[in-house]
C-alpha cells in the first residue's frame, strides 16, 4: 500500500482495498489506512473509520466493529460540521445494525447491546429522526432474548411509527414483520403480509429472496402446497451458495426435510459445504446446524443412518455420525446465547427445529426423490439446477417433433395384464377408454381419475406413473392446466421409482405444462435434470425431445435475464435440428441465439447469427420470417458499418418484394402489405438516425439523406390508403421530418398539414399532434 499523504491517496487506498475479498486480511488493511488517514485531520478520519467499519461487517472481526463507530461518534460529538451529508447518513444508519448485529455474536454483552439502543434512541430523538429505526432494534432485541410483551409492544411500535430516511427498505421490513406473524401462529396472517413481496411489487438486493424462503412452511401448514413448492423452486436459486443467506438456504432445507424430500435436502446441502466453517457467524451457523440435524434425523429414522453425507471438511461422513454432531453443534451455540442473555428462548428455538415432525409424507417437486441405494459411493443424488420457460401452445418448440421414440409415451395403463388388474381398475380404464374413442373429455377425466383413486397404494409405480401422465395429457386439452400440472408432478414421483427413462418424458411433459401456465421458475429445474438424463438415442428419448428441452431452457434463461445461457441452449438445440428435413425449427432456433447474442453484448456472434438464420428462413420459403430476420440483421451491423447495414435492409425489402409478387395466400399478402413498408421505413431511420452528423463530416450527407428520404416517401405512399390511420401518421411524419432537413420545406409541411388534418377531432391519434408542432418549430427555428 502507498503511502497515505492526502485525500486523493486515502480515497485511493480505501478503493484499492474495497477489490479486495471480504475477510480479515481487507479488515487489516483497512485498520493501516485508518492509522495513517487519523493524521490528516478529521475529514480523513471521518472517511477511514467508515472504510473500517464496513470492512469489519463483512469479517470475521465484525465483533470488532464497537470501537470504530465510538470513534465515530466521538468525531460527530466533537465536530459535526465536519461530516458531511453521506458521511453523516453513514453515522445514523449503522447505528441500526452496530446495535442489533452484536445480537448475532454471543460474546457481546447483552448489557452492551442495550446501552447502544438507549444511544441511539437518544441520539435518532436528538436529530429528529422518527422512532421507527428504534423500535424495530428493539423489536429485534426483546425478540431474541424471549421477551414476548416487550418484542409486541417494540413490534407495534415499529408499524406506527411515520417511515423516515433510515428506515430498513420496506421489502425488508415486510419480510421480517411476517416472520414475526408466523412465529406467533398466524400463518394466513403472515403469508397476506408476505404478499407485496412475493409477487414482486416490493423488492430489494435480498427481497423477495427471504421472504420467499419464510413462506414455505407456512404455506405448507395452510395446505396452499402448489404454491409452497412454487416459492421452493423459485427463491431456491436467488439464495444458493449466499453467505449472507444461510438463514433462507436453511429453510429450504427444512421445508425439503419435512415434506418428503430428504434426497433434495441432501442435494441442497452438498450444494453449501462452506456452511459447516468454524470461523463463520455463530447465529445463521448455529440455525444450519439445526436443520442438517433434523435432516439427518429424518435419514436415520427412514433405515438410512448408514448413508454417506456431505458434512465439515476433513473426514467423511455418514447420516447417523452427522445427525449426533450437527445437534451438539447446534445446542452449544444456543447455550452460548442463552448464558449471554440470561433466558433460554434461543435453546428452545433450536429444539423445536430439530424435534419438528413431518408435515407432509411426499410433496413431489418434479425432482429426483430416491434416496441413493445402499451401499452408494456417492453423497448425495445426482442432480442439477437449472432454467426453462415457453407455452408449448404457442410456436416455442419444435415443428417437426423428429427423433420422438415411441417409448417416450411412457407405459400405457390400458395395456396392462388384465388378470393383474383388480375389477374395480379395470372396469375405470374400459370407460376412459370409452370416453376417448368418443372424444369426450369429462368421460376421459372421470375415468382415468376412478381408475387412479382405486388403484391406490397397492399399483405398481410404473403403472401410476404412467396412469398420472395420461391423466394430465387429458386435462391440458381439457384446459385445466393446474390439473394437468398437479398430475404431472405425480407422474414424475412415481416414475423416478419405476423408470428412469420414463422419468425423463414425465419431467419433459410437467416441464412443458408448467412453462404454459408461466411457471417458470418451477419449470427451471425440472428440465435441468431432465436435460441431464435424456438419451437422444432414437430407441430411448430422441432427438425431438432433446431439442425442446434445449428450447425451453433458452427461453428460461432468457426469462431470467441471462441472455449468454439463453443463446447457449438455443445454438445447441440448432445443432442437433441442423440435419433435420424440415428447417424451421433450425431457422427459429438461429433467429432466437442471434438475438440473445445480441443481448448479451457478443455482435459479431450476433451477425453471423442472423445472416445464418435468414438464409435458413429463404430456404424454409417463409418470406415473413425471412424479412424481420434480415432487417435484425442489418440493425445488428449498423454500429459496426452503416453501408453494409443498409446493403443488407435493401435485401429485406427485395425479399418482401418477390414475396408479394410470387405469394397465392391471401393472409399472407396482406401481412407482407404491412411489412414492405415498415422494412422502408426502418431502412430510412436505419441510414438517418444519428448518421446524419458523421455523413456530413464524411462528405456524404446529401447522398445519404436523399436516399433516407425516398425510402420515407415510398413508404408513406405504400400506407396512405390503407386502414391504419396510425401508421400511416408515423411515417408520414418521418418524410415529413427528412423533407424538412433535406431543404424540401414546403413539401414536408404539406405532410405535416395532412397528419393535422387526418387527426383533428380524434383523440386516439391525437398524440402524433406534438410530433408534428415540433416539425412546424424546427421549420420556424
Amino acid at each position: 500500500m502507498n503511502q497515505i499523504t492526502d485525500l486523493a491517496t486515502l480515497q485511493e487506498a480505501i478503493w484499492e482495498n474495497n477489490q479486495r475479498p471480504h475477510g480479515t486480511s481487507q479488515a487489516a488493511a483497512a485498520e493501516n489506512i485508518l492509522d495513517q488517514a487519523a493524521q490528516l485531520g478529521p475529514e480523513a478520519e471521518i472517511k477511514a473509520v467508515f472504510h473500517l467499519i464496513s470492512a469489519y461487517e463483512f469479517s470475521a472481526d465484525r465483533h470488532k466493529v464497537l470501537v470504530p463507530f465510538a470513534r465515530a461518534l466521538r468525531l460527530w460529538d466533537q465536530d459535526p460540521s465536519v461530516f458531511d451529508a453521506s458521511a453523516t447518513h453513514s453515522l445514523f444508519w449503522d447505528f441500526k445494525w452496530v446495535t442489533t448485529g452484536m445480537l448475532d455474536l454471543p460474546r457481546v454483552p447483552l448489557a452492551a447491546i442495550e446501552n447502544w439502543l438507549t444511544e441511539m434512541d437518544r441520539r435518532y430523538r436528538l436529530a429528529g429522526h422518527t422512532e421507527r429505526a428504534v423500535r424495530m432494534s428493539e423489536f429485534y432485541i426483546a425478540d431474541h432474548i424471549g421477551d414476548t410483551e416487550r418484542a409486541q409492544r417494540a413490534f407495534d411500535g415499529w408499524l406506527a411509527a411515520e417511515r423516515g430516511e433510515l428506515a430498513d427498505c420496506h421489502a425488508c421490513e415486510t419480510a421480517r414483520q411476517g416472520e414475526f406473524f408466523s412465529d406467533g401462529g398466524d400463518d394466513a396472517k403472515a403469508v397476506r403480509h408476505w404478499t407485496p413481496v412475493l409477487d414482486g411489487r416490493l423488492t430489494c438486493a435480498e427481497e423477495p429472496h427471504r421472504a420467499l424462503a419464510r413462506s414455505l412452511l407456512p404455506l405448507v401448514r395452510l395446505g396452499r402446497l402448489d404454491e409452497a413448492r412454487a416459492n421452493h423452486m423459485r427463491g431456491y436459486p436467488m439464495v444458493k451458495g449466499s453467505e449472507s443467506l444461510m438463514h433462507s438456504v436453511a429453510k429450504h432445507i427444512e421445508f425439503c426435510t419435512l415434506t418428503g424430500n430428504e434426497a433434495r435436502a441432501l442435494e441442497l446441502l452438498a450444494d453449501t459445504p462452506g456452511y459447516f466453517q468454524a470461523d463463520g457467524e455463530p447465529e445463521p451457523r448455529m440455525g444450519f446446524y439445526a436443520v442438517t440435524a433434523l435432516l439427518m434425523d429424518r435419514l436415520v429414522a427412514l433405515g438410512r443412518g448408514d448413508l454417506p453425507v456431505t458434512g465439515p471438511a476433513g473426514r467423511t461422513w455418514t447420516a447417523a455420525e452427522l445427525a449426533g454432531h450437527a445437534r451438539t453443534e447446534a445446542l452449544r451455540i444456543a447455550a452460548a446465547f442463552d448464558e449471554r442473555n440470561g433466558t433460554t428462548a434461543v435453546s428452545e428455538r433450536v429444539r423445536s427445529t430439530l424435534d419438528a415432525e413431518p408435515l407432509l409424507d411426499r410433496l413431489p417437486l418434479g425432482l429426483r426423490a430416491v434416496l441413493p441405494a445402499a451401499g452408494s459411493e456417492s453423497a448425495v443424488p445426482v442432480g442439477v439446477a437449472g432454467a426453462a420457460t415457453i407455452d408449448d401452445a404457442d410456436a416455442g418448440g419444435p415443428a417437426s417433433g423428429r427423433g420422438e421414440a415411441a417409448a417416450a409415451s411412457g407405459p400405457d395403463v390400458a395395456d396392462g395384464p388384465a388378470d393383474e388388474m383388480p375389477a374395480a381398475v379395470r372396469e375405470a380404464i374400459d370407460r376412459y377408454e370409452s370416453a376417448r374413442d368418443a372424444e369426450d373429455l369429462d368421460g376421459m377425466r372421470a375415468g382415468m381419475s376412478e381408475a387412479i383413486d382405486r388403484a391406490g397404494d397397492s399399483a405398481a409405480p410404473g403403472w401410476r406413473a404412467g396412469a398420472h401422465l395420461q391423466l394430465s395429457e387429458v386435462l391440458v386439452v381439457a384446459d385445466d392446466l393446474p390439473g394437468a400440472v398437479h398430475h404431472g408432478y405425480e407422474a414424475v414421483a412415481w416414475a423416478d421409482l419405476a423408470d428412469p427413462r420414463f422419468a425423463v418424458v414425465a419431467r419433459t411433459r410437467l416441464g412443458g405444462h408448467l412453462m404454459a401456465g408461466g411457471r417458470h421458475d418451477e419449470a427451471a429445474p425440472v428440465l435441468e435434470q431432465a436435460l441431464s438424463d435424456l438419451d437422444p438415442s432414437p430407441e430411448v428419448h430422441g432427438e425431438g425431445n432433446l431439442v425442446q428441452v434445449r428450447w425451453w431452457l433458452g427461453e428460461c434463461a432468457a426469462n431470467r435475464h441471462e441472455p449468454a445461457e439463453a443463446a447457449q441452449h438455443w445454438l445447441a438445440a440448432a445443432q442437433v435440428a441442423q440435419h433435420w428435413p424440415d428447417q424451421a425449427d433450425h431457422a427459429m432456433l438461429a433467429t432466437l441465439a442471434a438475438e440473445a447474442l445480441e443481448r448479451a453484448g457478443e455482435g459479431l456472434s450476433a451477425e453471423l447469427a442472423y445472416e445464418r438464420a435468414a438464409d435458413l428462413w429463404a430456404e424454409v420459403g417463409d418470406a415473413l420470417h425471412q424479412v424481420r430476420t434480415t432487417r435484425a440483421w442489418a440493425w445488428a451491423v449498423r454500429d459496426r458499418d452503416v453501408a453494409e447495414a443498409s446493403r443488407i435492409m435493401t435485401g429485406a425489402t427485395r425479399a418482401c418484394e418477390a414475396a408479394l409478387a410470387d405469394s397465392t395466400d391471401e393472409d399472407e399478402l396482406t401481412e407482407l402489405r404491412v411489412q414492405l413498408p415498415e422494412t422502408l421505413e426502418q431502412h430510412a431511420r436505419l441510414i438517418a438516425d444519428e448518421d446524419l452528423d458523421t455523413a456530413r463530416f464524411r462528405g456524404l450527407y446529401e447522398g445519404a439523406l436523399a436516399e433516407a428520404c425516398a425510402l420515407a416517401s415510398r413508404a408513406e405512399s405504400l400506407l396512405r390508403e390503407g386502414d391504419d390511420v396510425a401508421r400511416w401518421c408515423r411515417s408520414a411524419l418521418l418524410a415529413a421530418e427528412l423533407a424538412v432537413e433535406s431543404g424540401s420545406t414546403a413539401a414536408g409541411l404539406e405532410l405535416v398539414a395532412a397528419v393535422e388534418a387526418r387527426i383533428e377531432g380524434d383523440e386516439e391519434l391525437s398524440g402524433f399532434g406534438g410530433h408534428a408542432g415540433w416539425i412546424r418549430d424546427q421549420v420556424s427555428a
